[in-house]
C-alpha cells in the first residue's frame, strides 16, 4: 500500500541531506522520486508529482535547476530534444555514489589546472596571491587524493 506521508518523509530525509551537503533539497527530492517511482520522467511530470507531495514548495525553475545538477553529476540521464521534449531517468543506483565521486574528482582536476594557469600568470609578482594559490592547490590535491581513494575502494567493492 502506497503511503504518501511516508514517501514524503523519505524525500524530506534525502532532501535535507542534500541541503546539508550544500545542494538544493530538490536534488534529493528528485533522486528519491526516481528511486520510489522508477520510470522515465518529464520535467513537468516531476514538478507535478513533487507538487502533490510538497504543494507549497514546488516550482518548475527549481526542478529544472536540480535536474541540471543531478545530470552534471551523472545521477540522471536526459534524453530527447527541445522539439520532442526531454525525458529523464535514473542511472544505475549501484553506481550513483561512484559517479558522484568521479565527478568531484574531475571538477577538482579542472580547478587545479585553472589555479596552476593563474600561478603561471602571476610569476611571483604578487606574493600574497602566490601564497594563496599555492595553499589552494595543496588543499585541492589532498582532497583529490582522498576522493580518488574513495573511488578506488568503491570500484574494488563493486568488483570493477
Amino acid at each position: 500500500m502506497v503511503s504518501d506521508n511516508l514517501r514524503k518523509e523519505f524525500l524530506e530525509i534525502i532532501g535535507k541531506t542534500y541541503d546539508d551537503y550544500g545542494y538544493p533539497e530538490y536534488c534529493g527530492w528528485i533522486e528519491g522520486l526516481f528511486l520510489l517511482e522508477q520510470k522515465e520522467w518529464t520535467q513537468k511530470g516531476i514538478s507535478e508529482r513533487l507538487g502533490e507531495l510538497f504543494p507549497t514548495s514546488t516550482s518548475v525553475p527549481s526542478v529544472n535547476r536540480a535536474l541540471k545538477i543531478l545530470e552534471s553529476y551523472g545521477i540522471i540521464e536526459k534524453e530527447g530534444s527541445r522539439k520532442i521534449g526531454f525525458r529523464y531517468h535514473l542511472q544505475s543506483s549501484s553506481n550513483l555514489a561512484l559517479l558522484m565521486f568521479q565527478q568531484l574528482a574531475a571538477v577538482n582536476q579542472v580547478f587545479i589546472a585553472k589555479l596552476k594557469a593563474l600561478q603561471t600568470k602571476n610569476q611571483k609578482a604578487d606574493s600574497e596571491l602566490r601564497r594563496a594559490i599555492s595553499s589552494e592547490i595543496t588543499m585541492a590535491k589532498i582532497w583529490n587524493r582522498a576522493v580518488e581513494q574513495v573511488v578506488k575502494s568503491m570500484q574494488e567493492d563493486q568488483g570493477e
